[in-house]
């Protein structure tokens, strides 16, 4: 029996073993528990065209133009055709999403979309119920390893053989497979202020670059334009963007309207326009609100946010007001793989944020992330199936690992992790300019963390891998001189001269 090893626990790499069934043999690595991942924490819904009277075409068409037309048209293409083919098919295995008074699905609207095809699970806990509702349908032979922290592939002739692991003894591992699907996250804990899961440090994006894996469109990073803002270090909760679909305004300190005349689209923008607004006002020492006065029966429709806000304290009931601020959300780019999931890697596929289908352009569309997921994941494991195998993988000893892991012995050294979190933050946030991406890269020279040691911590890694991919996102950047999308660059005085 094929035997195949999927590193994340999220949905992305719940429903590949979903769909490989019990046709293969499988092995799931998660760096935490089965219940972290920043699918548990998705809120806005799933982007599908279920409804009669919405349009796949309209779909595409607010796909690519959010996407500033950089997407593969063949990627959003095959996204809306097939993403809603998998909602189905999970509702006739019993998974429930929200309905109105008449017993239809209910839809819900969000930015720079053009139709109202947002559908969600129990309000704004969508990813979690949707990934807890796969998981519960998973195969009890599938073996669990948790907390365990993938270091290294094991690559022959470009091909993935291998894998090493720190356990949770910090002890490092091996496990051999013909197949390896990594669905591992993005970059969140770059950046000071995120949506993303504390695991979430860029480890599969790390990994793949050491075994010179491709990469692409790394410069395109997505704020998020509503995390909650509040003081006492109390963590940023994302506030969905359903929130401004459902009538939510963001107002400032004094009461005004800031996306008049910004947008057509105003509160509804793509999130990368709106980020650069309220980056704006709070750079300027403003306050940014969310206004809910207009929003309908807010408790019962956004029930964990409303849950949390209470929880902290914080007056919505009586202001109508939330303060928000913008923070990293998203990667768009990632490792390049096909509509199959393929990297040039062989033997290696990557789905989920992980990857780079091509699907998002320059910015991804709301509520399209997790349809991505369940697209591509089927895709993943269907073609999965159909691969035939006429080979079987040596076993190598943990000695050559190591020596592939650091040949010339060169010495280790990093920088402290919240002094990188906050030289990314400032340089290769919402707005970028060349000047301090290259100062930014200068201060990167003095450090060494491509090649790993024999003995590491998985604190240590986690910093590593965040320095590696954090230069190459540096350098994606540069490389993109006009600004396009989520990656916006102010032309300095000496560039424009």
């Amino acid at each position: 029996m094929k035997k195949v090893v999927i590193i994340g626990s999220g949905l992305a790499g719940s429903i590949v073993a979903y769909y490989l069934g019990q046709q293969v043999e499988i092995t799931i690595l998660t760096k935490g528990t089965r219940g972290d991942s920043n699918s548990m924490l998705a809120q806005g819904g799933i982007a599908a065209v279920l409804s009669p009277k919405d349009k796949k075409e309209s779909h595409i068409r607010d796909t690519l133009i959010a996407g500033e037309f950089h997407n593969s048209r063949i990627a959003v293409n095959f996204l809306v055709e097939n993403g809603p083919e998998v909602i189905k098919d999970l509702i006739h295995s019993g998974l429930i999403f929200d309905r109105d008074e008449s017993g239809n699905l209910s839809f819900g609207l969000e930015g720079a979309h053009s139709f109202s095809r947002i559908v969600h699970s129990g309000g704004d806990r969508t990813g979690k119920n949707v990934t807890e509702f796969v998981q519960n349908k998973l195969s009890s032979k599938i073996k669990w390893i948790e907390s365990a922290m993938a270091v290294s592939w094991k690559v022959n002739n470009n091909k993935v053989t291998g894998l090493s692991y720190l356990d949770s003894e910090e002890n490092i591992q091996m496990i051999d497979a013909d197949i390896f699907v990594l669905a591992s996250g993005g970059v969140g804990q770059l950046f000071n202020l995120t949506t993303n899961d504390k695991t979430v440090t860029g480890d599969g994006l790390a990994m793949t670059i050491r075994a010179e894996g491709k990469l692409t469109d790394l410069e395109f990073l997505q704020f998020h334009p509503t995390l909650l803002s509040v003081e006492n270090k109390i963590p940023p909760i994302l506030i969905s963007e359903a929130v401004r679909g459902a009538g939510a305004v963001l107002i400032s300190g004094r009461g005004d309207k800031i996306m008049i005349g910004r947008h057509p689209k105003e509160n509804l923008a793509p999130r990368d326009v709106v980020s650069r607004v309220v980056n704006e006002y709070i750079k300027k020492g403003d306050k940014v609100y969310l206004d809910i006065s207009m929003v309908k029966n807010f408790e019962t429709r956004f029930p964990f946010i409303s849950d949390y806000l209470l929880s902290i304290n914080v007056p919505f009931q009586v202001t109508k007001k939330i303060p928000i601020q913008p923070g990293m959300h998203f990667l768009m780019g990632g490792i390049k793989t096909t509509l199959k999931g393929e990297t040039s890697l062989k033997n290696l596929y990557a789905v989920g944020e992980v990857a780079c289908t091509g699907v998002h352009g320059a910015n991804r569309l709301a509520s399209n992330s997790l349809l991505e997921i369940l697209a591509f994941g089927r895709s993943v494991a269907h073609s999965i199936l159909k691969e035939s195998l006429d080979r079987k993988n040596k076993r190598e000893n943990l000695d050559t690992l190591i020596e592939q892991i650091n040949p010339k012995e060169i010495p280790f050294n990093l920088p402290e992790r919240e002094i990188l979190i906050q030289k990314v933050s400032n340089s290769l946030g919402i707005v970028r300019k060349r000047s301090e991406v290259c100062e930014f890269i200068q201060w990167l020279k003095r450090y060494q963390f491509e090649f790993l040691p024999e003995k590491i911590s998985k604190e240590n890694l986690e910093t590593a891998n965040l320095c590696l991919v954090s230069e190459k996102i540096a350098l994606a950047i540069l490389k993109r001189k006009i600004s396009l999308g989520a990656h916006y660059i102010i032309q300095e005085e000496n560039e424009l001269q």
